[in-house]
């Protein structure tokens, strides 16, 4: 008799310009590597609640968690301001809007227990996008699951889980 074991799945998701097209892909992808290998796969996905967008959860077995968005303040509007431009300053602007964006979204993550505890309890983290990437990082000496930026890491960590 086969029997089916859990995997559980976490997903961060920053300011991506299409988070519901997002969770999708890398939902889709997880199911394709999970369900071969016998896994009934579940997760938790936190995404910044910005723009007017809310996602759908795409599965049942995928928990969507809303973080606050940070209003602007004069810095971002000087940053946006800056990143706009063209040339080496805009360029110079748009990797500090990328990084003020990744501070804020980690920041969030790590003053709240509960949002810890969830990734912590994962098999295999994810970053969906650049500015969820230090979120997904600042858990590296705390769990022994992958740590993985994008949907074709993600899946080869879980198939690399469905191995052992």
């Amino acid at each position: 008799m086969n029997q089916t074991r859990d995997l559980r799945l976490g997903i961060v998701l920053g300011c991506s310009p299409h988070p519901q097209a997002t969770l999708e892909d890398l939902w889709s992808r997880a199911s394709d590597a999970a369900e071969p290998a016998g896994f009934r796969l579940s997760g938790t996905a936190f995404y910044v609640a910005d723009r007017g967008q809310v996602p759908v959860s795409p599965d049942s077995a995928l928990e969507l968690v809303p973080l606050p968005p940070v209003g602007p303040g004069r810095l971002d509007a000087a940053i946006g301001a800056v990143a706009r431009k063209g040339g080496p300053l805009g360029v110079a602007g748009r990797l500090a809007r990328d990084n003020r964006e990744s501070r804020v979204l980690a920041r969030s993550i790590a003053g709240r227990a509960e949002l810890q505890a969830a990734l912590l309890a994962a098999d295999v983290v994810v970053a969906a996008d650049v500015s969820a990437n230090r979120a997904v990082w600042q858990l590296r000496r705390r769990t022994p699951a992958p740590l993985v930026h994008g949907p074709i890491a993600m899946m080869h960590a879980l198939r690399r889980k469905a191995e052992h």
